[in-house]
């Protein structure tokens, strides 16, 4: 077969680069992220907190 008889995959296929991670369309909770700044909150023990703004959630507030 020559290049011009031969099918060549749609652009979108072309285009599109494999999801490194594998989580393509997975949402983590919005519970880890801040609700003063949007950052991902950090785990430290049981607590998370917020290592841009210092906003912190102990345990027993996301229970």
């Amino acid at each position: 077969m020559n290049d011009e008889t031969r099918a060549r995959p749609a652009a979108a296929e072309q285009n599109s680069a494999p999801d490194p991670a594998g989580k393509a369309g997975v949402q983590e909770p919005a519970m880890l992220f801040c609700p003063a700044c949007s950052r991902r909150l950090a785990a430290r023990s049981c607590k998370l907190f917020c290592p841009d703004c210092g906003y912190y959630m102990s345990c027993a507030d996301y229970y």
